[in-house]
């Protein structure tokens, strides 16, 4: 069976070559662009000629269009700062061929500059893994800012034994800014829902403990305990900002 890549980039025209040559094993590379001004659209035109060019305010309905362009049955969605290494391609090739089976879940191993986290709890910053193969019916996105949810239907696959390499960020400032970023975006969900309670200190510390201790982010050292407080703070820092005119 055939299968098609779906990317969703905006300004990506830094990162995203090395996204675009890690997925020759896809039968059609379906690139969405999304109020992009820079130079993402030459280069991926390098790459394939099925590049869409758009607007959109939401996250879950720009990747439903693009799911929607996708011209096979089996779709492997990613990110432009996310690489596909050979043994997940082999991989890959080898899961689309159980046609008992809906959806796949892959795990990502988050990269700050050339340090791989493999412990600790990304929260706020990335995901640990995706529901990112599956067939074209069976997934739709919802509605949200940043990292919205979506629903499954179907039979779930097991899950991948290889990883996304996903590189976060290139240092530590690009991390902060990712965490300015997305408590941002996740403030304007909240003004949008009227969700705008309060965060008890309880839950900053249960994130933190949760980050740091419970996924052993302490095996990182300075870096870990960062991200813990970033991840700490994620509700908190949301909500003051949501209360900003």
């Amino acid at each position: 069976m055939n299968i098609s890549a779906l990317l969703i980039a905006r300004n990506e025209q830094d990162i995203i070559k090395n996204c675009l040559e890690s997925l020759g094993f896809a039968d059609e590379i379906i690139v969405i662009l999304d109020r992009s001004v820079d130079d993402t659209k030459l280069i991926c035109k390098k790459y394939t000629k099925k590049v869409f060019v758009g607007s959109w305010n939401c996250e879950g309905e720009r990747r439903n269009f693009g799911i929607k362009k996708c011209s096979y049955d089996w779709i492997f969605e990613i990110d432009a700062d996310e690489i596909v290494s050979k043994s997940l391609q082999n991989e890959i090739l080898k899961k689309k061929k159980l046609t008992n089976f809906d959806f796949f879940y892959i795990k990502l191993i988050n990269y700050v500059g050339d340090k791989p986290l493999k412990y600790g709890w990304m929260g706020c910053m990335a995901p640990d893994g995706k529901f990112c193969m599956f067939k074209k019916e069976s997934k739709k996105w919802l509605k949200g800012l940043v990292h919205p949810n979506y629903q499954l239907t179907g039979n779930k696959g097991p899950i991948f034994e290889n990883f996304i390499i996903h590189k976060m960020s290139n240092n530590i400032s690009d991390l902060v800014k990712r965490f300015n970023r997305n408590t941002t975006l996740h403030s304007k969900e909240l003004k949008l829902e009227d969700k705008r309670n309060h965060v008890s200190f309880r839950k900053v510390i249960s994130r933190f403990i949760k980050s740091f201790f419970k996924r052993k982010g302490y095996k990182h050292g300075k870096l870990g305990l960062l991200i813990g407080i970033l991840n700490a703070i994620y509700p908190l820092v949301s909500l003051i900002k949501s209360k900003e005119n």
